[in-house]
């Protein structure tokens, strides 16, 4: 079949896919993915790309519903490519979110029997996420703030956001007067001219103050003057900073930020303890999820430990969490704003048992800069971890591994690996992330020669 032979056609989605499109297959036997569907549904769907082994197709009209079908409540859901499930009953997200991390586990890692918990579902569906970044383009000669529809750069204007905090949702309505007001340009990707890019949001769940990141081709005068009338209009705003990327790249970020009102950082707080985040520091986006990631952590310590390596730390949260229950904690983390910060954490929870080192976790592991651990605590990026990592890691022999991972495909991948020395002990699936297709988990790996 080629894309000629059919722009519409009716399929029935047989199960849901690891991205979260429903699959169903084509009359010549090639998976067919679609965006907004589900399970068990009669669906016409148009075909938009065709590959040799499979297509994909956007949703025209459901015929058959599932009984789990729900009515979305947010109206950009059809358009925006930001959620995966606004239109999915919440319990049966969290079923296919835990079945996903048991079928990588068993499809990638080869493991028949893995003892994976019943997930964790978040306390609430909406309003969870503290950060927020958000592409700039052009509707009716006008700027607007907003996200690309699935598998594309067209960008949907979004005046709220139903996943966002209400104080980003307001902003996604109030900057786009500011930056008109300014006669500031917007960059076209088409042509590579004009100043604004991306507008990065923090917030803090604690105090609701809010960071604003705008991302520019170049720095223009009139930044500075938006980012002072930020600042006097908007009272929980803390500070207004500006990061310069010049490549023609899907890049968000470049290589530096600066200041251009306000303080760059503001405070949150995780069970009990305080944290300073900065523009491009990496925190968990949703804090009312994330003592439970952390204690589920926290809870495969053994009651102390001598010594705890913290790969990836980021601004140092969990060994900041973790330093009450060992003897030393090192923290590595290659950012170095992120390892500014996680120093400045330590000091603000007038911790003195934790080191910050400043490297590449490879680094840090192969060239013997640390002393040797009993317990490792890593929480990588959607990558994984480097396998050359893992096998020194191996070598080092500490007592447990603990995995938190956002991907289950890479923590799969990584448990094989680490199965050669360690038993799977434990994981448990956290939904961090409501009405998305991502899913969190922690994981305890036992040394398989240490006495339980």
């Amino acid at each position: 079949m080629n894309q000629r032979d059919a722009l519409a056609i009716e399929v029935k989605i047989e199960r849901m896919g690891q991205n979260g499109q429903g699959v169903a297959y084509l009359p010549d036997g090639r998976i067919f993915f679609v965006d907004k569907t589900l399970p068990g549904e009669t669906v016409q769907a148009r075909i938009d790309e065709v590959k040799s082994r499979y297509a994909r197709g956007t949703l025209e009209k459901v015929i058959v519903p599932s009984p789990e079908r729900i009515d979305s409540a947010c109206p950009d859901f059809e358009q925006c490519g930001g959620c995966a499930f606004q239109h999915w009953d919440y319990e049966a997200e969290l079923r296919y979110k835990e079945n996903r991390v048991r079928e990588s586990l068993r499809r990638i890692g080869k493991f028949t029997n893995a003892p994976v918990h019943s997930i964790i579902g978040a306390p609430s569906m909406s309003h969870y996420r503290n950060k927020g970044q958000f592409p700039w383009g052009h509707q009716r000669n006008r700027p607007i703030l907003g996200l690309y529809q699935s598998r594309s750069h067209q960008l949907v204007e979004l005046t709220g956001c139903l996943i966002q905090d209400p104080s980003i949702s307001q902003m996604l309505q109030d900057l786009p007067e500011l930056v008109k007001h300014y006669g500031l340009s917007v960059y076209d990707e088409g042509t590579g001219q004009g100043t604004l890019r991306h507008t990065l949001f923090r917030t803090s769940k604690w105090s609701s103050d809010m960071l604003v990141l705008f991302v520019v081709t170049s720095k223009d005068p009139r930044l500075t003057q938006a980012a002072q009338d930020l600042l006097q209009h908007h009272p929980k705003i803390r500070g207004v900073g500006v990061n310069v990327n010049t490549s023609r790249t899907n890049r968000i970020l470049g290589d530096k930020t600066e200041l251009l009102a306000g303080s760059p950082i503001i405070t949150d707080r995780i069970l009990g303890m305080s944290f300073h985040v900065s523009f491009e520091s990496f925190f968990q986006v949703n804090p009312e999820q994330v003592g439970t990631l952390y204690r589920t952590a926290l809870g495969y310590l053994p009651e102390h430990a001598h010594s705890v390596w913290d790969l990836y730390a980021g601004v140092g949260t969990l060994a900041s969490l973790i330093s009450p229950f060992a003897d030393s904690v090192y923290a590595i983390e290659a950012n170095r704003q992120a390892t500014r910060d996680a120093t400045q954490n330590l000091a603000l929870n007038r911790i003195t048992n934790t080191h910050i080192i400043s490297a590449t976790v490879e680094d840090a592991v192969t060239q013997g800069l640390l002393p040797r651990p009993q317990v490792v605590v890593m929480d990588p990026p959607r990558k994984g971890v480097d396998t050359g990592v893992l096998n020194t890691l191996m070598q080092w022999a500490p007592h447990r591994i603990i995995y938190v991972s956002c991907n289950p495909d890479t923590l799969a991948r990584d448990a094989e690996i680490l199965h050669a020395e360690y038993d799977v002990k434990s994981i448990t699936p956290i939904d961090m992330f409501p009405r998305t297709d991502h899913v969190e988990s922690v994981s305890l790996f036992v040394r398989k020669d240490v006495a339980p």
